[in-house]
């Protein structure tokens, strides 16, 4: 393993596939959380959200809820109507900018 520090950025670079291996199946947990930033702590409540939460108890839990109520097939199913009216939208947007760019 090398250790870099990329300006503000601690990188650490694996040097053989073996060792890359190790280190995401064995050590993943020591390195799967997101640096902290100011920005994250005020909109996240303080980290408390699942985006920017340490991996812990409470961050298992909270993928596991959203897992079951957000992303289930009949979550996806209830909120059908939701995506097709944005596509609509979407596609009417494009359709009737022509050769313009669109933003």
């Amino acid at each position: 393993l090398m250790y870099l520090r990329l300006g503000f950025v601690d990188v650490v670079v694996a040097a053989s596939a073996s060792v890359a291996a190790q280190f995401l199946k064995i050590h993943d947990s020591n390195f799967s959380n997101r640096p902290p930033n100011s920005g994250a702590k005020h909109i996240a409540y303080n980290y408390q959200d699942i985006v920017f939460r340490p991996y812990g108890p409470r961050w298992r839990m909270l993928r596991k809820i959203s897992s079951v109520h957000l992303f289930s097939g009949k979550a996806l199913d209830d909120y059908r109507h939701v995506r097709q009216e944005e596509m609509a939208v979407l596609t009417r947007a494009l359709a009737s900018a022509g050769t313009e760019p669109v933003n």
